[in-house]
């Protein structure tokens, strides 16, 4: 996996004059989004999780929920205590079927986390490594065979992990991002099974 940081460029938008109002008001377009998130000086810790359905770009819609478990307890910098089996809760972003021009394309956001009385706090992840789902129980054994996830990451870091971890399947992440990954498969369908093994940073958020 080799680790890359990324920009894009930004820009505002003008929304439309109302004729009730006199001039013009400036709205924000996607672009100027993610330029917010740019803005933000994310401290996130690495935690692992396990996806909790399978997704593949055949039957995947966007805005279809998604959840995730934490594998183990983590606490926030900013304090918030996130206990090992806590859900997170986010929805696909993107779906792309395979195409001659182009792969399969899977984008997923997590941006809430349940906690153990019921309430769920706001979260940002980013999701920096994937592996079968089998890698987990592996875990289970004692016997991992990949590197734990790190303690720290940096809020310029991303990643860019290539096909072979998890089959012909390809994901791109970075902390600045509104999205946790994307995932890209130029073979065919693309699908993440259920118990997908992800190493993530997770940081608490203001709603």
């Amino acid at each position: 996996m080799r680790f890359v940081t990324s920009l894009r460029n930004w820009s505002f938008g003008a929304a439309t004059a109302s004729l009730l109002c006199a001039g013009a008001a400036l709205a924000q377009s996607p672009a100027s989004t993610q330029q917010n998130m740019k803005r933000q000086s994310w401290n996130l810790v690495g935690v692992d999780a396990q996806l909790q359905q399978g997704l593949n770009t055949k039957s995947a819609r966007p805005g279809q929920t998604i959840e995730a478990r934490l594998y183990r307890t983590v606490e926030t910098a900013s304090g918030t205590r996130l206990d090992r089996g806590t859900v997170l809760w986010g929805s696909v972003e993107r779906v792309q079927a395979l195409t001659y021009h182009g792969p399969a394309v899977l984008s997923l956001v997590f941006t809430k986390a349940q906690l153990r009385n019921g309430s769920t706090v706001p979260v940002k992840v980013t999701i920096i490594g994937a592996y079968p789902a089998d890698e987990a129980q592996r875990m289970i054994d004692g016997d991992q065979t990949i590197p734990p996830s790190p303690r720290h990451i940096s809020n310029k870091a991303s990643f860019d992990q290539e096909p072979g971890s998890l089959h012909s399947v390809s994901m791109y992440s970075a902390v600045q991002n509104s999205d946790s990954a994307t995932f890209r498969d130029k073979r065919g369908n693309l699908k993440l099974q259920d118990g997908t093994f992800l190493q993530i940073g997770i940081a608490s958020r203001r709603g």
